[in-house]
């Protein structure tokens, strides 16, 4: 008798064995990297809406915290726009090159050596487009700022979502639930709300040639969030190389433009794209590090929170006030970033076998 009621465990046990050690502790750290992945992409997010900030001081006086006021260490054109682009990259790529990459990555330069490999013709490709793509999103964003309102062009530049996931959709096959479709109208409803009263009275530039060269900048930045994905490097030399063709292409388009270098607040000046070459870097390695974990399409869902996060460090630093819509679209873009960050995490913990 005894045999008889083990033997359907045997038989049990035979039909669904165990994990090994290895799967099992793959999948006990899936779960929390998948939680690091989030919170990558939300210090991310963070971090780019603070360059916003750092932006906005460094082209107009401010009182900091309420207490220092500073800024206009330049005058707000297209071509002094991409001179400070292009010495936030003068500043940032050296770092990320010969610092902080090696630290992080040792395989760096080996790397980045073994794209001129022919088997590596693929990652090459789209590590060069990646950088351009990346590009002309900063390049247009400035365009758009120097037609329209600044909380109109964010707004409109945050279309990059819906594109990313319209890309994953037609050439990857992966459509998107139901819950992120609603999810993304929220946000942009939230994101809409989030434009103050000011945007829509303004008067003077070129609405349509700023509303599409806004759109061409977010359009362009969903390209650059999918070839994250393509290129499957290391984010330390994926990042060097897209900060190369940045100050490349800048360099060479900048002496197209008017700009201007103030020698009365030229040290301001540096300081300020010193804070921005910072936030560059650390807010791309982040988004790179992140994308690969959690997707690029809850990549585009958390970032886009990126009018939201701004509003609020507004108010925070530079005495931005928020009126009642602005707080409800904060509220709104808030509970969705979260709310679908955590149906993911527990589609992914439900995937797991569970281990006896």
């Amino acid at each position: 008798m005894s045999q008889t009621k083990h033997n359907p465990k045997i038989l049990d046990t035979k039909k669904t064995p165990n994990p090994s050690p290895q799967e099992a502790e793959s999948h006990s750290r899936s779960h929390p990297r998948f939680m690091k992945g989030v919170v990558f992409i939300l210090i991310s997010a963070f971090i780019m809406s603070l360059q916003n900030i750092i932006t906005r001081v460094i082209l107009s006086k401010q009182t900091i915290l309420g207490i220092w006021e500073t800024g206009n260490f330049i005058s707000p054109s297209l071509g002094n726009s991409i001179l400070i682009l292009v010495i936030r990259m003068l500043i940032a790529l050296p770092v990320l090159a010969f610092v902080v990459s090696p630290k992080i990555y040792k395989n760096t330069w080996i790397d980045i050596k073994n794209l001129t490999l022919s088997e590596n013709q693929n990652k090459l490709i789209i590590s060069l487009a990646s950088g351009c793509l990346l590009f002309v999103s900063s390049f247009s964003i400035y365009l758009a700022l120097g037609s329209i309102p600044t909380g109109v062009a964010t707004t409109i530049f945050f279309i990059y979502p819906t594109v990313t996931i319209l890309i994953l959709w037609i050439f990857f096959q992966e459509k998107p639930p139901i819950s992120l479709v609603f999810a993304m109208i929220t946000i942009y409803l939230g994101g809409f709300l989030t434009i103050p009263e000011a945007s829509f009275t303004s008067k003077g530039g070129n609405v349509l040639f700023g509303a599409v060269s806004a759109a061409i900048s977010g359009a362009t930045f969903a390209g650059y969030v999918i070839m994250v994905r393509l290129a499957k490097m290391h984010p330390a030399p994926f990042s060097i190389i897209n900060f190369t063709i940045i100050l490349i292409l800048g360099s060479a388009i900048l002496p197209f433009f008017d700009f201007e270098i103030p020698k009365e607040s030229f040290a301001e000046l540096v300081v300020g794209c010193i804070l921005l070459a910072t936030t560059t870097l650390f807010g791309y390695l982040l988004n790179n590090f992140g994308v690969p974990i959690i997707g690029p399409a809850l990549t585009s869902v958390i970032g886009a929170s990126g009018p939201a996060v701004t509003a609020i460090l507004a108010l925070g630093l530079i005495n931005e006030k928020l009126s009642l819509h602005q707080i409800i679209g904060v509220f709104l873009v808030t509970i969705w970033v979260i709310g679908i960050s955590v149906e993911n995490m527990k589609k992914q913990t439900s995937s797991y076998p569970k281990a006896n």
